[in-house]
This record gives C-alpha cells, sequence and structure tokens, in this order.
C-alpha cells in the first residue's frame, strides 16, 4: 500500500439530500470528527449503492487527521446508525442519506439514533440553532 492516498475521481453529480435527512442530521449528536467522515463518505459513495471504498487509514489521509481519532468517528457513526461495515475497507450509509440506495440487503438497516435536541451540550444547541436556521434559509 502507498503512503499516499488518491481518492477517485468525484462524481458530476451533487450530492444531494431531501430535506428530511438534512433535519434528523442536525439531531445527531456526532462529533465534528465523525461529521466530518461522514461528509467524505457522502462525496466519495458510489451513486448506485450508497457504499464507499475507503480504508481507516485513507480517510485518515483524507481528513489530514490520525487514525485514532477516524476510528472513533467511524465507531460514532456506526452507534448512530448512519453507516456500517460491510466488509474491510468498505461502507454502507443508511438508505435515508443515499435516496434509498443501498448495497444489497444481507444485513438489516438499523434504526437512526437521533438525540431529543433538550438533550443536547450547549455548545451542541448553538450549532444545532445554526443548522435549523440555514434549513429555514434555503427553504
Amino acid at each position: 500500500m502507498s503512503a499516499t492516498y488518491v481518492p477517485g475521481p468525484p462524481c458530476d453529480e451533487p450530492v444531494v439530500l431531501s430535506r428530511d435527512a438534512l433535519r434528523m442530521l442536525a439531531l445527531v449528536d456526532v462529533s465534528l470528527t465523525a461529521r466530518r467522515v461522514l461528509d467524505v463518505l457522502l462525496a466519495l459513495q458510489d451513486p448506485d449503492t450508497g457504499a464507499v471504498d475507503i480504508s481507516q487509514a485513507e480517510m485518515a489521509t483524507e481528513l489530514g487527521a490520525g487514525k485514532p481519532a477516524v476510528n472513533r468517528g467511524f465507531k460514532e457513526l456506526r452507534a448512530a446508525g448512519l453507516a456500517w461495515l460491510l466488509h474491510r475497507g468498505c461502507y454502507q450509509l443508511h438508505p435515508v442519506l443515499t435516496g434509498g440506495r443501498i448495497a444489497g440487503a444481507a444485513q438489516a438497516v438499523p434504526e437512526i439514533n437521533t438525540t431529543p435536541a433538550a438533550d443536547f451540550s450547549e455548545q451542541r444547541r448553538t450549532r444545532f440553532a445554526a443548522q435549523v436556521a440555514n434549513l429555514a434559509q434555503s427553504a
């Protein structure tokens, strides 16, 4: 394996999430690193299946972060039900994030675990308010 990770060419199609998916994401309480991991997964997903071929080492290189931080980010996404491991170096995004696309039905799709906004920390409440305000402006 080379020390340099070069991501595949991005798809010409923009990543499109429904308003419901965006509202749901605003209620998923994950760290900034987990959110950055999710953003990369969304950008690199296979447009037909919502699967992403990327190792944790490659993700660490992509984000300029350490592998332990990226590993925690992936664990948070799995715990939240947003992404899970299909096999080594291949992750599946939840169908709500992929427009219903999924790579096979071998595994049950997990429920997405949201957090009531009232349970957020003060910093998270501020970020949540900004996310909701952003959604209102784009309406």
